[in-house]
């Protein structure tokens, strides 16, 4: 039995910061064998993000978990030639650099094919391998803002940024759905290909079923009309707030009415119907307020569950962890490095019956694996002595 669906891959992961590290830790959850390369002076930009953590911070833990590090200096000619000693046989390259710097690198996609015909080579870049903004640097807040994205999660007189980075982890969603579609094609075809995901690209695919609308002749979605008449938002008297989304059925308006206690509204010509409710949504929005405010939030959550209608508390982080489904789910889970101890993470969303996603490995030391990999390609103890003193790893 294969501990994981990936087991027997091997991937080279060259990426940093959050969207590459975040698919190569997809991957590895599958049971690919990642190899993180890394600067041996600090590593992974990300592991600096935490100092008081001396670079094994929290987030670099989460992104990087079962993964191998092994440091390179990828300045050095030696560095790069023990990169492509590693590429010639893995069966994955993650990349997150500019199109300039990795053809300075000499990590252009038409080359390293010459070298190994079944490299599937993962490029995630800000805006792609072409156009205008080729060459300028991308970050998850720019992905979110250029694309639409930010606009429907900010307000315009007092814009401010959404407090996480949806970009940055769906484009490592999407890039691990490339490299996966591109291994079963390699079944087929017995050929690598190159992956080009982009921060921008993301950011549109991602919004695309709340712009459709707009792109097939109709209103531009806002904050303000999605969707009117059926998502709500109340404060209540404890200053909690809750979130309610009705279906389309008249029932589920009649339920949310009897769960707060305003059967009267149901007689109220203005409301009458489907489309009535979205165009006086805000009038809908500031009665309902009113009477939502009068008792705790605890009072309204059983009554809205009673009446059928869909509802959940607007938690913040620390009540997400108190919530008895969460803790039924088993999350957090925790994992243990040797050196470092316990961390506690989510782990993968994906649940498979026979080749569940795992907890491999700790998310590495910097250079923990480097003299294990270098071993692996033939180097005896004097040479990495050797590349040591150099400066190559």
């Amino acid at each position: 039995m294969i501990s994981g669906a990936l087991e027997g891959t091997v991937a080279i992961d060259v990426s940093g910061h959050v969207a590459g590290p975040y698919a190569g830790s997809l991957l590895g959850d599958l049971g690919c064998e990642v190899i993180k390369i890394e600067l041996p002076d600090g590593g992974d930009a990300h592991r600096g993000r935490n100092p008081q953590y001396e670079g094994y911070g929290p987030s670099f833990r989460v992104l990087n978990r079962n993964k191998k590090s092994v440091t390179l200096n990828l300045r050095e000619k030696k560095g790069r030639e023990i990169l492509l000693k590693l590429l010639t046989t893995a069966d994955i390259l993650l990349e997150n650099f500019r199109p300039a710097t990795r053809k300075r690198l000499g990590l252009d996609y038409e080359e390293l094919a010459k070298l190994n015909s079944k490299l599937i080579h993962c490029s995630i870049s800000g805006y792609g391998q072409s156009g205008p903004y080729r060459d300028k640097p991308g970050f998850d807040t720019i992905g979110q803002a250029l694309s639409g994205m930010l606009s429907l999660v900010t307000d315009f007189d007092n814009p401010k940024v959404a407090g996480f980075s949806i970009t940055d982890h769906s484009s490592g969603i999407f890039a691990a759905h490339g490299i996966m579609a591109a291994l079963l094609a390699r079944q087929k075809t017995g050929r690598g290909q190159f992956v080009d995901v982009s921060l921008l690209q993301v950011s549109l695919a991602f919004i695309e079923s709340h712009v459709a609308d707009y792109l097939n002749g109709g209103e531009a979605v806002s904050r303000d009309n999605f969707p009117r008449g059926r998502i709500f938002c109340f404060v209540c008297a404890d200053a909690k707030p809750l979130v309610i989304h009705l279906s389309a059925h008249q029932k589920a308006w009649e339920g949310l009415l009897k769960a707060a206690e305003r059967m009267d509204m149901l007689e109220d010509a203005r409301f009458a119907t489907r489309k009535d409710r979205s165009d006086r949504h805000w009038e809908i929005v500031k009665i309902l307020q009113e009477t939502f405010s009068k008792q705790r939030r605890e009072y309204w959550l059983p009554r809205l569950d009673a009446n059928g209608i869909p509802n959940a508390p607007i938690n913040t982080i620390p009540e997400v962890f108190d919530d008895p489904q969460v803790k039924h789910m088993g999350i957090p889970k925790q994992i243990r490095h040797p050196k470092m101890g316990a961390s506690n993470l989510i782990g993968s969303p994906i649940n498979l019956s026979d080749t569940p996603a795992q907890f491999f490995r700790p998310a590495p030391l910097l250079g923990e694996n480097t003299e294990e990999i270098l071993e692996r390609l033939g180097y005896d103890r004097e040479a990495i002595k050797e590349l040591r003193a150099s400066g190559v790893i």
